[in-house]
């Protein structure tokens, strides 16, 4: 038996996940859903379907808690299917909505309360921190799984109350909560689609009444549980479904297709420092501007595989030290490798996998550059004389740090600033016609809102004027200022200036 509960924060929610992980999995944060449409797709996940039959728990917004039933003879869905052996899995989106670390196994200590008594097996229990309510699956003897539905009180959970308008004759599984509203499973209902079906029951009508979802969540087979991967236009649903393509009971995302095509490649990074690998660094990859995309660490060997990433992409790549006690060594190096077709690159460095490009890493508490250009990828041959990232062998951006107020570059920051400049001429002596600079401006947080925002344009400021002084064109340069609204905490690097090759196509 598992549990997954709506918690009133994510940040919350992981601070507690860390806490107790392999012990006891008390909540899982369920988004707000989107409105279906008739032309969403079903995706499986890949990285996380085997052979084996697998149920899906939960889902926090950054991992999903799953389980899996290895070497099951019973038909995915029945009553015995439910209550034999399994085990525990988790596995961290790399990106987009699809795609999945590989999964590592964890344990789950069953939730149960001392004022249940009679329920032969609990199959599932779901807890709306909000509301101060749960909702569970459960068996007494000689019964199906039913569903029943418990108040907190001060000293505990009261008697779960069976929710007689939601049961039926069949099966009822798998409850998870989505803003109050009640998500199910049910083989017992005559207007789903066949089988067991999804169904949503609000909480406005106080859960007398359930609705089924339509295709394609539901199908002619088989839906055990369904859970809101967000709350944006474009998040959808995880579904574990039995369809055709899959390998019995498989996890699925089911949503909207891309605005417009997208073109994809995987990626990987490995960090050497003198020739060893470095192992331990977090990197965490986000939109040039936008959101978050993806978060992991540096293994044994200094690798770290991404996963897809839309070659229209213009990311910036964070790189820390695990725990921050250590400075990243002066002269470091990350590799890019982009995943080769099969069967090719056997004869590679790293097997199957082809460097694409190199960075050369400044030391200091955090290094910052972007994989520029991403959104360039499509069209040109990699490597290619005009890829950005080969402007210089470090292909890094360029950013200097200030003393407390400063905000004026010194002769030393200005010849580096000229050299950096100079190196991204071609041999006729022209910058890049088809890239523009952009410069951001940061503070620490120190001072004042108003101060801090005001410091960072005056640094931003005195950048583009010596950039434009070297003759590049005004209408090519764009700056922004950011305060300390992305401050760190570090002094030494939230005041600072960076400079971005951007492009303008």
């Amino acid at each position: 038996m598992t549990v997954n509960s709506h918690s009133r924060t994510q940040s919350m929610l992981r601070h507690q996940l860390n806490l107790i992980k392999g012990v006891l999995l008390s909540c899982i944060f369920v988004q707000s859903g989107s409105a279906q449409s008739d032309d969403w797709k079903l995706v499986p996940l890949k990285g996380v379907n085997t052979s084996s039959d697998e149920l899906l728990i939960g889902w926090d917004g950054t991992s999903l808690f799953f389980n899996r039933f290895d070497g099951s003879e019973q038909r995915g869905g029945s009553s015995d299917w439910f209550q034999q052996d399994k085990s525990a899995w988790e596995s961290s989106r790399l990106n987009g909505w699809s795609h999945f670390d590989e999964p590592n196994s964890i344990v789950l200590r069953a939730f149960s309360s001392a004022n249940w008594p009679g329920f032969k097996t609990i199959q599932h229990v779901a807890i709306d921190e909000e509301r101060g309510v749960l909702v569970m699956s459960a068996t007494v003897a000689g019964g199906d799984f039913d569903l029943y539905m418990a108040q907190e009180a001060e000293n505990g959970w009261g008697t779960p109350k069976p929710l007689v308008e939601l049961n039926t004759a069949g099966d009822e599984v798998n409850p998870n909560f989505e803003s109050g509203t009640l998500l199910f499973a049910t083989n017992g209902r005559k207007d789903g689609l066949g089988g067991f079906d999804v169904y949503e029951s609000l909480r406005a009508d106080h859960y007398t009444a359930a609705k089924p979802f339509g295709a394609p969540l539901n199908s002619a087979g088989d839906e055990l549980s369904i859970v809101s991967a967000g709350s944006t236009e474009d998040a959808g649903y995880y579904l574990t479904a039995e369809r055709v393509g899959g390998s019995g009971m498989d996890l699925w995302w089911v949503g909207p297709p891309a605005k417009s095509p997208v073109v994809e490649a995987e990626f990987a990074m490995e960090f050497r420092f003198e020739r060893s690998p470095i192992p331990g660094l977090e990197v965490a990859l986000r939109e040039r501007g936008g959101p978050h995309v993806f978060s992991g660490q540096s293994d044994a060997l200094g690798r770290l595989r991404i996963g897809n990433i839309q070659l229209d992409a213009a990311l910036s790549v964070q790189v820390t030290q695990h725990g921050g006690t250590e400075p990243i060594p002066n002269g470091a190096i990350c590799h890019v490798f982009e995943r080769c077709p099969t069967g090719e690159c056997a004869i590679e460095y790293w097997e199957g996998w082809k460097r694409v490009r190199s960075y050369r890493m400044e030391g200091g508490v955090a290094f910052v550059f972007d994989l520029l250009p991403l959104d360039q990828m499509g069209r040109w041959p990699r490597p290619h004389r005009g890829d950005a990232s080969r402007l210089e062998i470090t292909s890094k951006m360029w950013q200097v740090q200030f003393e407390k107020s400063s905000f004026e570059l010194s002769a030393e920051d200005r010849q580096e600033l000229t050299d950096w400049l100079k190196r991204a001429k071609d041999t006729e002596g022209h910058w890049p016609h088809d890239l523009a600079i952009e410069i951001t401006g940061y503070a620490d947080a120190s001072g004042s809102v108003e101060w801090n925002l005001g410091l960072s344009k005056r640094r931003a400021e005195r950048a583009r004027e010596f950039v434009i002084s070297l003759g590049f064109d005004p209408a090519r340069v764009r700056s922004n200022w950011k305060g300390s609204h992305e401050s760190k905490g570090v002094s030494d690097f939230d005041r600072r200036v960076e400079l971005h090759w951007v492009s303008i196509l």
